[in-house]
């Protein structure tokens, strides 16, 4: 049911839909996806201009053929916790529609005295989506209109609406405009259409984002499944993460492990060749397989995907900015994302709806 409804809900860019909306939103991560639900409860016609060819953002899953059988692996986004009311409250809905589990309470701690299970004051439900993380964004983007594969390549504020341009000649109109993706990546769109003095130049500008090279590799089925589901590594040089993606499966697997490089050591292969990404992956295996288990340097498969925007460095500490465009008739332009409130699934969830209440107030004139 949740497939029929994401294939009805994502349209390619080049079709019959309306190229015309109340509301465009730039990105369907989390934040994206959440805003334009939001907006889209309120009455207005919402439109979402996704440049990859699937949602979600980091919450990314990949389909691997492993032990004879195609599986998920999730190479982003690990698992959700939830702290506010308000997340709590979409996460226990979304356990009673069978789309999340909890997956584990205790996760496992690397530092240099070795392996030992994290503090029990740490200790928290984490939860996991056994169709793999991506779930969550067809979820979310059931009720929408999703334009996949639409790069934004310019915005332009027009006198009465925003107007954009995607990579494949596309045009696009709308009244307001909300823009989720990496600050990075929305600077060099807006400098043409904001006044160089408008503070949100400013907040883009310093927006910073670490890199994250992640490892996806398949083990034999005589390997049997280590003590451990998830290891967070503290001060190692090239490992930040390693977990059992085979544990949050609903039917038992011979072990695949996903792993996420430090960094700093990953900011070495942001420009890297498709040989030197495997020779890396290759590298980061052999890491773990040294501090670890021996078995984890020998793969029978193995695929490589690099992060560039992985973690944000800082947060503004506000959820989501907004602003007016003045020679455009006071255009509305709202940012969200996980530069705003935070790299964990529940910032972006946080900002999305953030972003929504501000615009909603914007355009009716508070």
């Amino acid at each position: 049911m949740l497939g029929e409804e994401t294939q009805a809900a994502v349209t390619p860019s080049e079709g019959t839909s309306p190229k015309c909306a109340d509301v465009i939103v730039i990105g369907a991560g989390v934040a994206g996806l959440v805003c334009a639900r939001q907006l889209l409860r309120a009455g207005l016609q919402v439109l979402v201009l996704e440049k990859s060819a699937g949602l979600g953002g980091r919450m990314a899953t990949r389909r691997v053929e492993h032990a004879g059988q195609t599986v998920p692996v999730d190479h982003g986004a690990q698992y959700l916790t939830a702290d506010s009311d308000g997340f709590h409250r979409w996460v226990k809905e979304l356990l009673g529609l069978g789309l999340l589990t909890e997956w584990t309470r205790s996760l496992y701690v690397l530092d240099r005295e070795g392996l030992r299970p994290e503090d029990p004051n740490d200790e928290k439900p984490r939860y996991v989506c056994p169709q793999g993380m991506t779930t969550l964004a067809k979820h979310l983007a059931a009720p929408l209109s999703v334009h996949t594969q639409a790069r934004v390549v310019s915005l332009k504020p027009l006198v009465t609406a925003w107007q954009l341009k995607a990579e494949n000649g596309q045009c696009y109109e709308a009244a307001a405009l909300v823009a989720t993706i990496p600050a990075p990546q929305l600077l060099p769109l807006l400098r043409e259409g904001i006044p160089l003095a408008d503070n949100l130049l400013s907040l883009l500008g310093s927006a910073q984002y670490q890199p994250c090279l992640a490892v996806l590799a398949g083990y034999s089925e005589n390997i049997p499944p280590p003590p451990w589901k998830g290891i967070k590594c503290l001060e190692d040089p090239m490992l930040a993460w390693l977990g059992l993606d085979s544990s949050k499966r609903l039917q038992p697997l011979s072990p695949v492990v996903v792993l996420h490089g430090g960094a700093e050591w990953s900011s070495l292969y942001l420009e890297a060749s498709p040989p030197e990404l495997e020779k890396a992956g290759r590298e980061l295996l052999a890491h773990a397989a040294q501090r670890l288990d021996p078995w984890l340097a020998s793969p029978q498969w193995m695929q490589v995907h690099r992060w560039r925007y992985a973690l944000p460095l800082e947060t503004t500490g506000l959820a989501s900015l907004s602003t007016r465009i003045p020679a455009a008739e006071g255009l509305p332009l709202v940012c969200a994302g996980d530069w705003c409130a935070g790299g964990r699934i529940e910032g972006a969830w946080l900002s999305g709806h953030d972003a929504a209440k501000t615009l909603l107030e914007m355009l009716s004139g508070k």
